[in-house]
């Protein structure tokens, strides 16, 4: 006796692999086909890129000020 796996025209409906790529197909459909859903994302893009791009900017400002700093201290 061989512990095969089933073997028929249904039997790679249980792959792991195949319902984790139905699962991902269904979830991306979804999102594409879902306006409520896009908006959202795409909102929260902006809010994530806007919060990137201020952190950036807020670096740029404190390095800036240490630099000052350290050229105000070697003029002494």
């Amino acid at each position: 006796m061989h512990n095969r796996p089933p073997q028929g025209p249904l039997s790679g409906l249980t792959n792991g692999r195949f319902l984790t790529g139905a699962a991902v197909g269904g979830l991306v459909t979804y999102v594409l086909t879902n306006e409520a859903v896009q908006k959202a994302m795409i909102n929260g893009a902006a809010q994530v890129w806007m919060a990137l791009k201020g952190g950036m900017e807020e670096t740029r400002e404190r390095f800036r000020d240490a630099e000052a700093e350290i050229k105000a201290t070697r003029s002494k």
